[in-house]
């Protein structure tokens, strides 16, 4: 529980970027002592994987000897009480397909290992301490190399039989794409508002804008330069940041359809857009949403920013998060 004082290790894993970071309780008050990051794309097989963690921790816990044990934040489906994580989406040098992690991290480690999908991790974080923590219930959007997703309803996160509740990236909004392998990757959410889809739209962008301001970038371009580009009133960007919104829409409109949820908690890279792109965001809601949805829907944007998933992960191991709320 969140009362008294406890330290411990959280690793939000990500498309991009290994996040670790020391993360201590006192009071009720969550601080992130230390952080350290990694590429993801430098890491070669499951292996290297695990000893990457393995060695983290090892050196934080040298440091910081008060550190009792570890939590991870996974970019997958996660079957949360047995600890067993499926193949990641984003992340191409991971060959299992049912990976028993936490049996392998707590044998390795000897200290208790806490387990869940990324987005959960997160939005556990921002229940507690940011965006969500006056609100009952929440759709949580990650937005960044992929689109994850976390349902807290009553102040619950909402896992489904087989950990994979939530995954808004994976909802199909386009049901003619056939050129896509696997073939559950054609036409979902992930491939139009991810990181890939956004600076594909801006380099389409660039061949009617030759002059944009996103041409300078050439092969280096990124979510960075179309947001700031566009905040510059760039027409390339303009268009980019208006269809990304507008697919982005139409997810969250199907999406709270089914769930009857108001209020949506954005975080992630991806999150950071311009004010605009936000505004297409509520307008497209607004005509594709349910009439009796569309006008009380709120979007948040996350207040804890970068450290929401590593901090989420080390909450995980204090318990389910009923004891938090």
């Amino acid at each position: 529980m969140l009362s008294g004082e406890w330290w411990s290790v959280g690793f939000d894993v990500g498309g991009t970027t290994v996040k670790a970071a020391v993360v201590r309780c006192k009071s009720r008050e969550v601080t992130v002592v230390t952080t350290a990051a990694y590429p993801t794309i430098a890491i070669a097989t499951v292996e290297d994987f695990i000893n990457l963690l393995a060695e983290q921790y090892a050196a934080f816990v040298k440091a910081y000897p008060e550190i009792g044990g570890l939590g991870i934040g996974f970019p997958a489906c996660v079957h949360w009480k047995e600890g067993i994580v499926t193949t990641p989406p984003n992340i191409g040098w991971w060959d299992k397909e049912e990976y028993p992690l936490r049996t392998v991290l707590e044998k390795q480690l000897q200290v208790p290992v806490a387990l869940d999908n990324d987005a959960n991790a997160a939005a556990l974080a921002e229940m507690i301490m940011g965006a969500g923590r006056q609100l009952n219930s929440f759709l949580f959007v990650t937005l960044g190399t992929g689109v994850g997703g976390a349902i807290v309803l009553n102040r619950q996160i909402i896992r489904g039989e087989r950990g994979c509740a939530g995954e808004i990236g994976h909802m199909i909004i386009d049901a003619h794409e056939e050129s896509v392998q696997p073939s559950w990757r054609r036409g979902v959410l992930e491939r139009f508002v991810g990181r890939e889809a956004i600076c594909q739209r801006a380099y389409a962008a660039i061949e009617r804008y030759p002059h944009s301001i996103l041409s300078q970038y050439g092969n280096n371009l990124d979510v960075i330069h179309v947001s700031s580009a566009a905040e510059a009133g760039d027409n390339a960007a303009l268009d980019v940041l208006r269809e990304t919104a507008r697919f982005f829409g139409i997810g969250l409109a199907s999406a709270l359809a089914i769930l009857g949820i108001e209020h949506v908690v954005v975080a992630g890279g991806i999150s950071q857009l311009p004010p605009l792109f936000y505004d297409v965001v509520h307008q497209t809601i607004l005509e594709r949403a349910l009439p009796a949805i569309s006008t009380h829907v709120v979007i948040h944007r996350s207040t804890i920013g970068s450290y929401a998933g590593v901090i989420g992960a080390a909450l995980l191991t204090q318990g389910e998060e009923a004891n938090f709320s």
